[in-house]
């Protein structure tokens, strides 16, 4: 029995479909080899397909990733593709299906060494990246109306599912107390207002796009050792980019790029103005993005470290 007969029939027609479409029309699908990688925060199964082809006499292999994705990240990473966005190239079949579909993604990092990427560079262009989505997509409110609004239940769902429960027990931990102890009362008294607070960011019409609106380290790849890619669409919605921008600008640097680029696009902030949407975003995301943190810093110097990172952008500045 040869390997394509152990193909679901579904994903073996995706599978060829995306090569054709993406490397060549011509391409012909040996074989597929599968693999189990990890699950995603929705558990939802990923798998990895090593691919051989064939292009007139030549075979080569490439990487495909497969997921049942929903409605939303079909439809923004066809949109955003379409856009020339620094997204991965994917096909999916009914794109009006609401529930989750199966989707084949470009494997956008299996070639890429970690370990030997230029960190600054791919810092200098991620404010490119991201602003290119930003202002492709800025004001369309009435063409993104599929796409859910950030608004007063997400925000607070965000915060009190899954970081206070988590803070809560951070608090009870005698060697966190010890450790980021100072930090306590100054994280609560944000905390304290920070849903109020937010609702500027919220309403601020001027800054009104398709943000990713997850974009942790894990959801920020780089292909060819060179270009950044953003994945994992699940959570995009219709909003404020100072809810994207903090995580991926944090250097006077990268904010200044971006606020360039927008500036480029007749898209000009007063400092002021940009500064109070800038920071309340900040706070509200680094108490979002701290929760896994603070249960796993104990055991990995990684989290520890993304842990101090988060506290200090709720507070604003470094106490150590």
């Amino acid at each position: 029995m040869s390997n394509l007969t152990l193909i679901n029939n579904n994903l073996l027609k995706l599978v060829q479909e995306t090569v054709k479409k993406f490397i060549d029309p011509k391409a012909e699908v040996l074989s597929i080899e599968s693999k189990a990688i990890n699950m995603g925060l929705q558990a939802v199964e990923l798998k990895r397909h090593s691919v051989l082809i064939k292009i007139l006499d030549e075979t080569s292999k490439l990487s495909l990733v497969s997921k049942h994705a929903t409605r939303i990240e079909r439809l923004v990473l066809s949109r955003l593709y379409s856009q020339k966005a620094s997204v991965p190239f994917s096909l999916s079949y009914g794109y009006e299906v609401d529930e989750r579909s199966l989707i084949c993604l470009q494997d956008v990092d299996y070639q890429t060494d970690y370990k030997t990427i230029n960190i600054r560079l791919l810092q200098k262009s991620e404010p490119s990246a991201l602003s290119h989505i930003h202002i492709s997509n800025f004001g369309q409110r009435k063409e993104l109306s599929w796409l859910p609004e950030v608004d007063s239940f997400h925000i607070e769902k965000m915060l009190y599912e899954r970081w206070k429960p988590q803070w809560q027990a951070a608090k009870g931990n005698e060697q966190f107390r010890a450790t980021f102890g100072e930090y306590i009362p100054l994280v609560e008294a944000v905390a304290n207002t920070i849903s109020e607070d937010i609702q500027y960011v919220i309403k601020d019409e001027s800054s009104q796009t398709l943000i990713h609106n997850d974009l942790n380290p894990g959801n920020v790849l780089v292909h060819n050792n060179t270009d950044v890619i953003f994945i994992d669409w699940e959570e995009a919605r219709y909003g404020s980019f100072f809810l994207d921008i903090p995580l991926r600008c944090g250097t006077s640097e990268q904010i200044e790029e971006y606020r360039g680029l927008l500036a480029a696009n007749t898209m000009e902030f007063a400092d002021n103005h940009f500064n109070q949407m800038y920071t309340i975003a900040s706070r509200y995301l680094g108490l979002r993005y701290m929760s896994w943190n603070l249960g796993a810093w104990t055991n990995n110097s990684h989290a520890k470290d993304d842990l101090k990172k988060y506290l200090d952008m709720v507070v604003g500045t470094s106490l150590r």
